[in-house]
């Protein structure tokens, strides 16, 4: 028997032995002897119920542990419903790491979630979007099968617009979103041939929210400009951060960089943010 089972079924034993040796003293009346076993039994009761809540606990505990991992585990690309609170209390990021991206959003940086398959990154998407004030208007962009962001689903100002990636409407999409003024564009997945499309439907008003699956953020951003070197412009503007997120080696989703567009020596680099 563990531990603390056997400290609870002591705890049951000796109530029992206490109403017992007290109407053995007392040697009280019937209705008296009823009210002393009563109140032995509600006291067992209690400790059982506590027994049990131990139990469930446990087992809960165990899940909301494991649960913030599962995509990392299973096939197939799954958005948790998670806040952002929740990711820190799972050492996806630490406090210091969730209080710089709550500051980034009140300043309305544009930001790139990255990292390779199944490590998060719509997770941590949906969780910033879910700290966006419930005022501001977003306009999202997805594919016609990708998984809707949970956070969005109480939000008041939301147009989604799907298109698939690498057609005549997804460019349309990303100009309509544009075109709305918004205070966020988010693309749940960016391919790679969207970057210029999303990075043209920005400006001073609206900032956006994107995930982009890349096993390093450098050289993505060194191959985007490789391939078009009109990115330039608003990346230089945007100065974008770029949250970059890996597997720990037990297999359980990091951040790992959070990294700034700056330009350095005439060219853009992503530094870590604050260097500057």
């Amino acid at each position: 028997m563990p531990p603390f089972e056997r400290i609870l079924a002591t705890y049951e034993h000796r109530l029992q032995k206490l109403a017992d040796e007290l109407i053995a003293d007392l040697d009280p009346p019937d209705q008296e002897r009823a009210a002393l076993l009563m109140a032995a039994q509600l006291a067992q009761a209690v400790v059982r119920a506590f027994d049990s809540f131990q139990l469930e606990r446990a087992t809960g505990l165990d899940a909301a542990t494991s649960v913030m991992y599962a995509s990392a585990t299973q096939p197939g690309r799954r958005v948790l419903n998670v806040p952002l609170r929740t990711l820190v209390d799972n050492n996806s990021l630490t406090g210091l790491e969730a209080r710089l991206l709550t500051g980034l959003l009140n300043l309305k940086k544009t930001i790139i979630v990255t990292g390779g398959p199944n490590t998060g990154k719509s997770t941590l998407l949906n969780a910033l979007v879910g700290m966006l004030p419930r005022d501001q208007r977003l306009v999202v962009v997805t594919a016609e099968d990708e998984e809707e962001l949970p956070m969005l689903r109480d939000r008041s100002f939301v147009v989604q617009i799907k298109a698939r990636p690498g057609t005549p409407g997804r460019a349309g999409a990303f100009r309509r979103a544009g075109d709305m003024r918004p205070t966020w564009i988010v693309s749940t997945e960016l391919a790679r041939h969207d970057n210029q499309l999303f990075f043209d439907a920005l400006s001073a008003e609206t900032s956006g929210l994107a995930t982009f699956e890349t096993p390093d953020p450098q050289l993505t951003l060194a191959d985007w400009l490789s391939t078009n070197r009109r990115l330039e412009e608003p990346l230089g503007t945007l100065r974008p951060i770029f949250v970059h997120l890996e597997r720990d080696q037990g297999g359980r989703p990091r951040v790992v960089k959070i990294l700034e567009c700056l330009p350095e020596d005439g060219k853009l680099v992503l530094r870590p943010y604050g260097t500057r």
